[in-house]
């Protein structure tokens, strides 16, 4: 009766091992499905489509401050980036401005 319990104590971790191993590696997939592979980076503002290096191009505080002085009208913007085959592109839109009374 003790060997029964044994292997079946035995299988249950195994079974567990298997299926911990099997989600780690979706994570896992998934982590690299959306990782930066690329060092330049697709921005697309006001109608136009450049490169600019990826580090750049990572957070917004940065990447305003790079595009001001090209494009005042970042500062008010949405950014929103999109990895795909481990390329970054990053879409700037001008949010619409209230008009003065």
């Amino acid at each position: 009766m003790e060997q029964n319990e044994q292997t079946q104590e035995s299988t249950e971790v195994t079974e567990s091992t298997a299926v911990t191993a099997a989600v780690v590696k979706s994570e896992t997939s998934e982590d690299k499905k959306d990782e930066i592979t690329e060092q330049i980076a697709v921005v697309k503002i006001e109608g136009q489509e450049f490169e600019l290096e990826a580090s750049l191009a990572q957070d917004d505080k940065t990447i305003k401050m790079v595009l001001q002085p090209h494009f005042s009208s970042v500062e008010n913007a949405n950014i929103t980036r999109e990895v795909k085959d481990g390329k970054l592109t990053v879409t700037i839109v001008k949010k619409a401005q209230h008009k003065g009374n």
